[in-house]
């Protein structure tokens, strides 16, 4: 490698491989932190929104696949084309980059980049792949209409050959890979188990900045917040029962498509002055509930990372989680105690914490300086050396 390769990234020219892109979540927020680091780079993804893209990632050019074009792609039709993204993105040239850098939950991986190193991070292995209980696609008989004839359609192909065939792909893509870089620890082991790689881990890139601005207000109120989507698997429902069964107040911040059947539920155990839900707040808006919150509630399993919990100590407030998986890297219940863990996922387990909390407890502080160790400006210093480095070897 002749060109010159300085620290801050500034003249590699980096190809950012992701998988579609039309609403904002972890991943999205991770391929900024890519951008933040590689002032060059340019977006590569099987299909977006363009409105999307435009607004979250302005003056980046952004490059599409075939399936941009098909009908229904973010829509009916979205379980039928999941067969098609391999492809799409092995069909990606990379003429003129120096790397790819795939961030992948799904298909990213399978890019292909020509005689340049290829490096992906990777959120996870897929878990409707590869592991039955963290698999996130909700049943059958939640969808009506088409959408339970196209649900069923992709289902149709869980825990037979076929699936065993596409996890051989999987894999092979996988090592493929120059480096793989895991965003936990617990994804490094998946990596292992699933994939028979050794990676590395850099940690996702989170925003404290802004979320530290109310340093000097550290005003806690007597609630709890849940913040994320509302969806069953996310552990919402059992958040509000623990909360309603210990009498205390919950604010619910988010949207999902189990919002109507938690409502549901609150107006069944008799909760409305209890449970307040919130819906789609804006990031200043969340910030300013999240360092006034009693505490934030993660019931969330089979977690990745868990950016929500170190946005909370950002903020100076503690966490109450689930003992297991990624949360257990970000946040720490002594020296400094940032939080605490419930170890029964029991609406009894989280209730008895829940009434005896304090948040006295815990010092604002010190829930800032452990966020400050997931901060971007970390990120971005890790994954610019990571790459130089990659480069140097080729």
């Amino acid at each position: 490698m002749k060109r010159k390769l300085r620290n801050r990234g500034a003249n590699i020219k980096v190809a950012v491989v992701t998988d579609p892109l039309y609403k904002r979540g972890g991943a999205e927020d991770h391929v900024r932190g890519i951008l933040q680091a590689f002032p060059k780079a340019e977006i590569f993804t099987a299909y977006h929104d363009p409105k999307f893209t435009a607004d979250y990632y302005p003056h980046v050019k952004v490059h599409h696949s075939f399936m941009q074009y098909l009908p229904g792609v973010r829509g009916v039709m979205h379980y039928v084309y999941f067969l098609l993204h391999p492809w799409a993105y092995q069909s990606f040239k990379f003429k003129g980059f120096d790397v790819v850098i795939s961030i992948s939950i799904s298909f990213g991986k399978f890019a292909k980049p020509q005689n340049i190193p290829h490096v992906d991070i990777c959120m996870s292995p897929p878990k409707f792949f590869w592991e039955k209980e963290g698999r996130t696609l909700k049943d059958k008989n939640k969808f009506t209409g088409f959408n339970k004839f196209m649900f069923g359609f992709y289902a149709f192909f869980m825990d037979t050959v076929l699936e065993r065939i596409w996890q051989k792909w999987d894999k092979e893509a996988a090592q493929k890979c120059t480096r793989i870089a895991a965003i936990s620890n617990v994804v490094k082991e998946r990596i292992k188990k699933y994939y028979d790689i050794d990676a590395d881990v850099i940690y996702p890139p989170v925003d404290t900045k802004p979320l530290q601005a109310s340093k000097a207000i550290n005003r806690k109120e007597n609630w709890f917040l849940y913040s994320g989507r509302v969806e069953t698997y996310k552990g919402v429902k059992l958040a509000i029962q623990a909360c309603v069964k210990a009498g205390v107040p919950l604010k619910v911040v988010g949207k999902g498509d189990d919002l109507d059947a938690m409502q549901s539920l609150v107006q069944k155990l008799n909760a409305k002055g209890l449970v307040k839900f919130l819906g789609y707040v804006s990031d200043e808006e969340k910030f300013d509930l999240m360092s006034r919150a009693k505490a934030l509630l993660f019931p969330v399993r089979h977690e990745d990372f868990g950016i929500t919990p170190v946005e909370a100590n950002a903020s100076g407030t503690p966490v109450i989680a689930f003992r297991e998986d990624g949360v257990l890297e970000t946040i720490s219940e002594e020296n400094p105690k940032t939080g605490i863990f419930f170890d029964e996922y029991k609406v009894d387990a989280l209730a008895k914490i829940l009434k005896n909390f304090k948040s006295s407890d815990f010092l604002p502080d010190n829930c800032r300086k452990q966020a400050n160790n997931f901060a971007s400006e970390i990120f971005v210093y890790k994954l610019q050396n990571y790459v130089k480095d990659v480069l140097q070897k080729k």
